[in-house]
């Protein structure tokens, strides 16, 4: 057996299809390979996981969504993306204990929190290994007009506590209702009180709106 990961891809140029390939290295870098081939707008890793034989898990993904396939000889399928992500969850044999994978959540916070969100921010995910619940934020700046740092920074998420104590984001829970819970269930409030997503302005507005302490 090979490990290495199993990603699903999209792309805004082309709106209801995914892309699901396999890469030994990071997929997002398998993504901007992808995006100098031609095609208008950067790929974007919806999800990834890591499985210990990720050509059959490949293989596996291809051959269930083959009627979706869109082209023979391409790796692209007219699917659902939520539908896909669990797809491949139930396919990847990867046990809880080796668990690894990651959602992007980044066009749903941008949705509801442009205004707010640091303009140097390309990326936001959900990485969950074992154990583990971790935010993940990716900025970029550029240098000397030709060259591009990235900063990715990981929070743990397990100090954000819950009903009876409970981990709001809790490493028993699948990712992709870890995902749910952060765009649509953590508040702008606890949003700036945790995290550096929003920049300055953003944070004071969300405080004057959304402070309980503030009468």
């Amino acid at each position: 057996m090979d490990s290495g990961y199993v990603y699903i891809l999209i792309n805004q140029s082309m709106p209801g299809l995914i892309k699901v390939g396999k890469t030994k290295r990071d997929s997002r870098s398998r993504a901007r390979e992808l995006y100098s081939t031609g095609i208008p707008t950067p790929f974007q890793v919806a999800f990834e996981i890591f499985c210990d034989d990720y050509e059959l898990v490949e293989k596996k993904i291809h051959e269930k969504l083959a009627d979706f396939r869109v082209n023979n000889n391409r790796e692209f399928f007219k699917f659902p993306i939520d539908k896909a992500i669990s797809l491949l969850q139930k396919n990847s044999e990867v046990s809880k204990e080796d668990l690894y994978s990651a959602i992007d959540i980044t066009e749903k916070l941008r949705a509801k929190y442009l205004n707010w969100l640091k303009s140097d921010i390309v990326a936001i995910r959900i990485v969950q290994p074992k154990e583990r619940v971790w935010l993940e934020i990716t900025q970029e700046k550029a240098v000397a007009g030709y060259l591009v740092d990235q900063t990715i920074t990981r929070t743990d998420l397990g100090f954000i506590a819950g009903q009876e104590d409970k981990k709001f984001f809790s490493p028993e829970d699948d990712i992709l209702i870890n995902a749910e819970k952060f765009v649509y269930n953590f508040d702008p409030y606890s949003i700036i009180m945790t995290t550096d997503l929003f920049h300055e302005d953003g944070c004071n507005e969300v405080n004057q709106k959304y402070n309980p302490h503030i009468v």
